[in-house]
């Protein structure tokens, strides 16, 4: 059940971010929601399922949007396998550290983007790039964190209710 349900939530993400998110950039910047789901199960759950979603997240947008496949399947995995790792004991309640997690994910995701897609191709204008993607992107990602980080929240409670409630006739 816990797979049939991320994989629905990737997919309501998917298409939330092809159709609505087009409509609501900030400077030119899309709100990467894929980017905090990937953070919230990898801190709710483990860091071998952020891991996993990560992967499947990266590598559904690869397949749609980008240019090369594999590069932000790399990316949301290792995101998702870093911001799980440490966190075991962390309380879920607490806000501050999805949102700190997101703003970290969101740097070194765009960092990489920037390294793979315009360094490598002579442009080397970083202060430009962090000025005008980095940082509006940790802004609006950062804002956008509490309420996402907060529906992963309750469906992961959900479904922590159910499999204990499961467990329980067996």
């Amino acid at each position: 059940m816990r797979i049939a349900i991320t994989a629905f939530i990737i997919f309501v993400n998917f298409t939330l971010h092809s159709t609505l998110f087009t409509h609501i950039e900030f400077f030119g910047i899309r709100p990467n929601s894929a980017l905090i789901i990937v953070v919230a199960i990898s801190l709710l759950r483990t860091d071998v399922e952020g891991a996993i979603t990560g992967f499947f997240v990266g590598l559904l947008q690869d397949i749609v949007f980008g240019r090369t496949i594999g590069l932000n399947a790399l990316l949301y995995m290792c995101i998702g396998a870093v911001c799980g790792k440490p966190f075991k004991d962390f309380y879920p309640e607490n806000y501050f550290l999805p949102i700190l997690l997101v703003s970290g994910a969101t740097f070194f995701y765009e960092f990489a983007t920037f390294v793979a897609s315009f360094l490598f191709r002579g442009r080397l204008d970083m202060l430009f790039y962090l000025q005008r993607i980095i940082l509006p992107s940790i802004a609006y990602n950062a804002f956008l964190a509490f309420p996402i980080y907060r529906i992963v929240y309750s469906i992961n409670k959900f479904l922590e209710r159910k499999e204990r409630a499961g467990r329980r006739f067996y």
